[in-house]
């Protein structure tokens, strides 16, 4: 096993173990800051298109918006980017699938993720990650793309686990949160200071 292969389970193997301990998993510098880097100069770019669009509520099929619930722009991911960054973030995401696939027996076969970007003073409500319709998705990671965040600059994460204390993670980037899809609610508070930007992806089992 060489030194890359080795650090990458020690990652994996946290999230696990903190999923296991305490309903969420919490990696930094998951992936190397000159990736952190190229993926947020990518969402910059798409968002420099128009290629940025308001998220709303709902599965694609069901989709509709609604700000007074999350204010948050998005862009969906190609699972065969072809772009240098996504492609490393999208590899690392499937060796991870691999491992607990391995490792815990999560029979996870799909994976589908998307840019979010909340502009300053926007937010998410309290919310679930998995659709009354469709229970495809199992887990939940977040890998955040900021630059130098600071404590004023707001925009926590809140994760309310059952029968468990809420916690707060700030939106570092390189760093990497990963919980139960269909069980552990959260919500993006508003940042007060600059957007907030991040890839949110779903790991899923698809019939």
């Amino acid at each position: 096993m060489d030194d890359e292969t080795e650090r990458e389970e020690i990652q994996f193997e946290d999230l696990i173990e903190g999923l296991i301990r305490d309903n969420y998993g919490c990696s930094d510098d998951f992936i190397a800051a000159d990736t952190i880097s190229g993926l947020r100069n990518r969402l910059h770019s798409l968002s420099e298109l128009g290629k940025m669009r308001s998220a709303g509520l709902g599965s694609k099929a069901g989709h509709h918006g609604d700000n007074l619930v999350r204010g948050d722009s998005t862009s969906w991911i190609e699972k065969e980017s072809e772009d240098r960054y996504e492609s490393i973030f999208l590899k690392k995401i499937g060796n991870f699938i691999q491992h607990l696939n391995r490792t815990c027996y999560t029979s996870i076969n799909g994976f589908e993720s998307h840019y979010a970007s909340y502009e300053q003073d926007s937010f998410y409500k309290r919310h679930l990650d998995q659709f009354q319709n469709d229970n495809r998705r199992k887990y939940s990671v977040i890998l955040y793309l900021n630059e130098d965040w600071q404590k004023e600059d707001g925009g926590m994460l809140s994760l309310y686990p059952n029968g468990g204390k809420q916690t707060d993670i700030a939106p570092i980037g390189g760093r990497m949160v990963f919980f139960k899809s269909d069980e552990m609610e959260h919500e993006v508070h508003p940042s007060h200071t600059r957007s907030r930007i991040s890839i949110a992806g779903w790991l899923e089992v698809n019939s």
